[in-house]
């Protein structure tokens, strides 16, 4: 199974700004100044050639919060990062890339910032999104599962939410405005699809609820049945389920394996799953 990532990306502006025409190795902060119609000339005199505000946009695709967390920049740099984005959304040469690394650029964790960007994300008509990650990353578990529901496809921006160990808990109920038997349909996409059965897989540790197993496809209902057994070792003739199991870090080959070794809880979680895969198949 695919680990899901976390889009997590350094300041490597100096480096990308190589691969640039009229390529300047300055200051990351000169790229905001630039968009923001701030640059000096003692600060565009570093560069062999003033850099165009396309330039400037592309040199600033590594911006992100948790480089601030991580100490790799400072929050008054990646603020004046943030200010310079929200300005060239409202280039229309300009505005797409802009949004896009807004969001990317995780800038909803910052209160201070919030209020600047929604602007932009209202021009874009992307406020929707932008509410509810403001609002996933200040706690609120409402918003965090409207996230999930809402933008599967968003993956690479709601990835950043700190979603490899979300729990079923956390998907079930579905939020306002979401059928139950719509639900599985929101986790269409293959990022949602590993979401949901990595979650159903570690809820394997305790009781398993019923209901939310009716996110999951009768495929899914099939593997994670499996991982039951996989739990404690069993091999598969099966070459799908022995293949699935192989790439999972917990996963150990016991040669001993008997079914005598599962537990009265594993029996439970056994006939929870088989009442599923029996409701899936109607």
């Amino acid at each position: 199974m695919t680990t899901l990532g976390r889009f997590s990306v350094l300041w490597l502006g100096l480096a990308a700004s190589n691969a640039l025409a009229g390529s300047c190795f300055c200051d990351i902060d000169l790229y905001p100044k630039v968009l923001l119609g701030k640059a000096t000339p003692q600060d565009l005199a570093q560069c062999e050639q003033r850099p165009s505000r396309s330039d400037a946009l592309g040199c600033m695709r590594a911006l992100s919060f948790k480089n601030v967390q991580k100490g790799d920049q400072t929050a008054e740099s990646f603020r004046l990062g943030v200010e310079a984005l929200v300005a060239a959304t409202k280039d229309k040469a300009l505005s797409k890339d802009a949004t896009s690394l807004l969001l990317t650029s995780q800038s909803y964790r910052d209160p201070e910032l919030r209020a600047k960007v929604r602007p932009a994300m209202e021009r874009a008509g992307r406020a929707p999104l932008w509410d509810t990650l403001v609002k996933a990353s200040s706690g609120d578990a409402a918003g965090f599962t409207q996230a999930l529901y809402s933008y599967c496809e968003q993956y690479p921006i709601i990835s950043a939410l700190e979603l490899d160990n979300v729990s079923l808990a956390q998907l079930w109920p579905p939020p306002s405005g979401v059928k139950p038997a719509d639900a599985r349909k929101r986790f269409s996409c293959p990022y949602g699809q590993n979401l949901v059965l990595d979650a159903a897989i570690r809820a394997l540790s305790g009781d398993l609820p019923a209901e939310p197993l009716a996110l999951l496809s009768p495929q899914q209902l099939r593997i994670l049945r499996n991982a039951v057994y996989a739990r404690h070792g069993r091999t598969f003739q099966a070459k799908d389920l022995q293949d699935f199991f192989s790439q999972e870090p917990w996963y150990r080959k016991d040669p001993a394996y008997t079914d005598a070794v599962l537990t009265p809880q594993d029996q439970r979680n056994l006939e929870v799953i088989q009442a599923a895969e029996s409701r899936a198949k109607k």
